[in-house]
């Protein structure tokens, strides 16, 4: 995606067996890359609005995950 700059790619989420009951996971992830920077997407899609003015769609945008070089660090949560 390097050579897209100021683009955004997303992928419908499909639920894993790890996920925790009652957790709020992204509808959708994905990266952006603005100005030449990738960072990871999520987007949440407002199946429950509650106000009229409310966005359809909510995201987050945050640093790329990068594994751990050995077994001895946590893994974020």
């Amino acid at each position: 995606m390097a050579d897209f700059d100021n683009t955004i790619s997303l992928w419908k989420r499909k639920p894993k067996e790890t996920d925790v009951a009652g957790k709020s996971y992204p509808h959708y992830t994905g990266n952006v890359n603005v100005g030449g920077v990738v960072k990871d997407v999520s987007v949440w899609i407002q199946t429950e609005k509650t106000k009229p003015g409310s966005p359809d769609m909510s995201g987050k945008i945050k640093e790329p995950y990068k594994k751990p070089e050995n077994n001895n660090e946590e893994l974020p949560t």
